[in-house]
């Protein structure tokens, strides 16, 4: 190893496993040298940037070796008459935006982690209400430099929104939890900062309203930036909507979804709006709990809503679910780890819900179901695609989705 590198301690440990090395790249020949010398010695590795999302995924047996993006932490460039910027792969997202505020641009993800680095952010295609307006991270990715773990530098993309250069490696990557090679940095397509905003949020009894106020809405002419869901544990649902532009334009949005309502609205604005989106991305996070992704089609929402209370026949308490009325979503599940594993299992089952993934829990529970949801008719390019990028099989240590 380099003079970079130190003994891993229990700081650094994942899932309780504490690795033999870690190393801080402060260049992105840094970073392929060390790729590079990981695959000639078949070191089990794992990218980390920020460290938020690091116990995402399986409980690996050992690590030989955590590559710390920090040291590569710069932002490139911000074209803003182009409104496109490229950021290091450890820069953290909270700081970038800072950055791009300046100008009177932003880019449209937030996390509910407040160290999340722009490389983490593609590696899990983490996002929050936002997604309903302008999707995910993958989404608004335009150009990506990787580090691949034989060592080589390769670029994919361009600076410019209409580059359509190379092959969409930005995409590949997205959601793949470096398990195919190390982000080094990203260039992205930005949005200007909206002149006003205003959000309304409707209280409900029961989520068969709640879902037909969302059809109503998605079929009006209302733009909403974030159109999300919150349930408490106590059957409390609410839908949140977002509408962000010009002052007039706000303004009559935010009139038209108050008539389309089957419920009454409280309005936020300003610092109240802005602490309120904030909890709201934070909420599923903010206590203890089994943390689990789900996914639905748009029109089976109601029935989704309908059947969270009955995870608790398996001694287990559904106690937050937050997500995009589009159909994704975060569920916060209270109870021991066989209680919890046997609602998973329940939620796999049903048809109408898809994508079951363990974000957070015990290494017990990861032991007892698999936080990935199993195998699929994907399974096989997926691993092929691991065999041609990582050929001796060195990142992620095994806690990826391939």
């Amino acid at each position: 190893m380099n003079t970079l590198s130190r003994e891993g301690i229990g700081a650094d440990a994942i899932d309780g496993v504490v690795p033999r090395h870690v190393v801080r790249p402060e260049s992105p020949d840094e970073l392929s040298r060390a790729l590079a010398g990981a695959s000639r010695d078949r070191h089990s590795t794992v990218l980390r940037g920020g460290g938020t999302k690091i116990e995402w995924g399986r409980s690996p047996a050992s690590v030989d070796l955590v590559v710390e993006t920090a040291g590569l932490a710069r932002l490139v460039a911000h074209r803003h008459g182009d409104m496109t910027a490229t950021a290091q792969a450890g820069m953290p997202l909270m700081l970038l935006n800072r950055h791009l505020a300046e100008q009177g641009q932003y880019l449209p993800v937030d996390s509910a982690f407040h160290g999340a680095t722009i490389g983490g952010m593609i590696a899990t295609n983490d996002c929050g209400p936002l997604r309903h307006r302008f999707g995910t991270p993958r989404d608004l990715l335009i150009g990506i430099t990787l580090a691949m773990a034989d060592g080589r530098l390769v670029k994919a993309g361009g600076t410019v929104v209409k580059n359509v250069a190379g092959y969409d490696l930005g995409k590949l990557v997205s959601g793949s939890f470096g398990t195919l090679a190390a982000i080094v940095d990203a260039t992205f397509k930005l949005l200007p900062l909206p002149r006003a905003s205003r959000t309304l949020v409707s209280t409900y009894m029961d989520g068969s309203a709640l879902a037909r106020d969302v059809a109503a809405l998605n079929a009006s002419q209302v733009e909403l930036t974030s159109f999300d869901v919150h349930v408490s544990d106590k059957a409390r649902f609410q839908l949140l909507m977002r509408m962000a532009s010009s002052g007039e334009a706000t303004e009559a949005m935010a009139a038209e979804a108050s008539r389309l309502l089957s419920s009454p609205a409280s309005i936020l604005t300003g610092d109240d709006e802005q602490a309120f989106w904030a909890e709201q991305v934070r909420a599923p996070w903010s206590e203890g709990g089994t943390i689990v992704r789900l996914s639905w089609l748009p029109a089976n929402l109601s029935v989704v809503l309908a059947s969270l209370d009955e995870l608790r026949r398996h001694g287990c308490r559904p106690s937050m679910f937050t997500g995009r009325t589009i159909g994704a979503g975060l569920l916060r599940l209270e109870g021991d780890d066989r209680a919890c594993a046997a609602a998973i299992t329940d939620l796999r089952s049903r048809s109408e819900v898809g994508h079951v993934v363990v974000l957070r829990a015990s290494r017990r529970l990861k032991e007892q179901t698999d936080v990935w949801g199993g195998g699929s008719d994907r399974t096989g390019p997926a691993r092929a695609l691991k065999r041609m990028f990582d050929p001796q099989g060195i990142l992620n240590a095994g806690r990826g989705p391939i």
